[in-house]
């Protein structure tokens, strides 16, 4: 759980850091109001620990900009958040100033540190949806005012980072936790991990747990995070989740119309048809002994081409068919058995083009506008900006149609030539780079991160190959996030969102720390 404590007193934040600190909760300190209130806009708390008299911005200030402030970033993050005021003053009209403001409850100077403590836990418990003073998930206990966990009722020891990330996800059973969101829930700014450092904790916790008989309890969420797996079956979507999996920006958007991303077929076969003619017009120069290197490798662009796009139409039979001819058409010399394949995987590639099932578009456009992936809170900019590069302008017409209903505001470009002009014009939250271009992807992330005003930006790499030394040499460029071809709807959603979301939170602690 993490607390923002404000308090100008050195020694006495000192002594309710480190007391804090060994009850397992994660303390931030700010010294006087005004650096408390930049914390509070920028980070969500489980608690705010606020002194009354404070330097620059006093807590009853505090307390009323918080509660009513409704054009303010805290009215999304603390709004809600408890606020445990700490007065030296025992004046009942102090207390009553501050509780008018909007605290949720008082200590009063100088105060018993147990005392303290059992009001923590119980704003922490009045603010949970588990009020029980124990948190509990099948055999497994958590016992905050003891800082216990244990399992069957044996008790278990678990490292001060194990014992946080168990408490979390046990108080929010529901809610799913990407590597960003531990990030800024669980370590303090000065110690901000890197994401391995986050995969390694929950690594270790899943170990411990097992250990001690307890397996099978944390669900990955692919592309998104983690959560607390729902005991005795299927997980059944609240309407408080439906409401929670909502954007900011995405409420008006689920009234629209179905994404049109089911008429790119019929729109985009003759295009798929005139590639497999140069295709079959290669096999055709390779069986009369007139096939030119210009012409062979014309066909393989085209049968790579394919490869990527027919998949997203669901089409996987023919994307397999087309990766083999791309393969053939790699080797420079082909024997009678190899042309013969050849010919064979160019006709069954146009019969699965031609008699491709109808009910195709409408599972895609499903897919497209329905599996949205559950997650309960963005720190998002609203309308953030994506540039999407590929030369194949068919893929960039669907993957746009794909990301669109998410209140994404998207450029599209075809051509790499012109891409520093066009990204000085758009200024992206993200980019996606195919990898396979007239300009190759890999090489031109790695020139984007040597360029000082772009090294933060996020970059997603596309690609239709998948082998190991392909995915390492896009991460050893800069990348941050790879998708392979075909793409998912549902799984370029969530890699997108994860990627803009974690770049929000680094911007936020760059901007704390400056």
């Amino acid at each position: 759980m993490k607390i923002l404590l404000i308090e100008d007193d050195e020694r006495i934040a000192e002594l309710l850091r480190h007391t804090l600190t060994v009850q397992h909760y994660l303390v931030e300190v700010a010294v006087d109001g005004q650096e408390g209130w930049d914390l509070a806009e920028a980070f969500e708390y489980d608690l705010i620990l606020l002194d009354l008299m404070l330097p620059k911005l006093d807590g009853i200030h505090f307390c009323q900009r918080l509660r009513h402030e409704d054009d303010r970033r805290s009215q999304v993050l603390n709004h809600n958040t408890p606020v445990l005021l700490m007065t030296a003053e025992d004046a009942s009209s102090s207390r009553v100033a501050g509780l008018d403001a909007g605290a949720d409850d008082y200590i009063v100077k100088p105060f018993d540190l147990d005392e303290l403590l059992a009001r923590v836990r119980a704003l922490l418990r009045r603010s949970s949806v588990e009020r029980s003073p124990l948190l509990q998930w099948g055999q497994v206990q958590l016992d905050p005012s003891a800082c216990q966990a244990s399992y069957n009722g044996q008790p278990f020891h678990l490292s001060s980072k194990e014992y946080s990330l168990l408490e979390l996800f046990l108080r929010h059973p529901q809610r799913i936790f990407s590597h960003g969101m531990l990030i800024e829930q669980l370590w303090a700014l000065e110690n901000t991990p890197t994401e391995n450092a986050v995969r390694a904790q929950i690594k270790g916790l899943r170990k411990r747990l097992k250990e001690v008989g307890v397996e099978d309890w944390l669900e990955t969420v692919y592309g998104l995070g983690y959560r607390l797996k729902e005991l005795g079956g299927m997980r059944e979507e609240t309407e408080v989740e439906r409401r929670e999996v909502v954007l900011p920006y995405q409420s008006s958007l689920l009234q629209r119309q179905p994404s049109p991303i089911n008429t790119f077929w019929e729109e985009y076969r003759p295009q798929y048809c005139e590639r497999l003619a140069i295709i079959e017009q290669a096999i055709a120069a390779l069986q009369a002994h007139t096939l030119t290197e210009e012409l062979r490798q014309q066909a393989q662009r085209e049968a790579h081409t394919l490869k990527g796009s027919l998949g997203l139409f669901d089409l996987d039979d023919a994307s397999k068919l087309s990766r083999q001819i791309e393969e053939l058409l790699k080797i420079e010399r082909l024997n009678g058995g190899q042309q013969a394949q050849l010919v064979e995987l160019a006709s069954k590639l146009r019969q699965a083009i031609e008699q491709s099932p109808h009910e195709t578009q409408s599972k895609l456009a499903a897919e497209v506008t329905s599996s949205k992936p559950s997650f309960q809170r963005s720190v998002l900019p609203q309308r953030s900006q994506l540039l999407i590069v590929d030369d194949d302008a068919q893929l960039l017409n669907i993957v746009q149609a794909m990301l669109q209903p998410w209140g994404f505001q998207i450029a599209l470009l075809s051509s790499a030539q012109q891409f520093w002009g066009i990204l000085k014009e758009v200024k992206p939250d993200l980019l996606m780079l195919d990898i396979e271009m007239e300009v190759n992807g890999i090489d031109l992330c790695q020139e984007i991160r040597n360029d000082s005003q772009w090294d933060n930006l996020p970059i997603l790499m596309i690609s239709a190959n998948n082998n190991d030394e392909t995915i390492q040499r896009v991460f050893m460029a800069g990348a941050d996030d790879y998708v392979s071809k075909p793409i998912r709807a549902a799984e370029l959603v969530a890699r997108v969102i994860r990627r803009l979301e974690h770049a929000v939170v680094l911007k936020k602690i760059r901007g704390l720390e400056t």
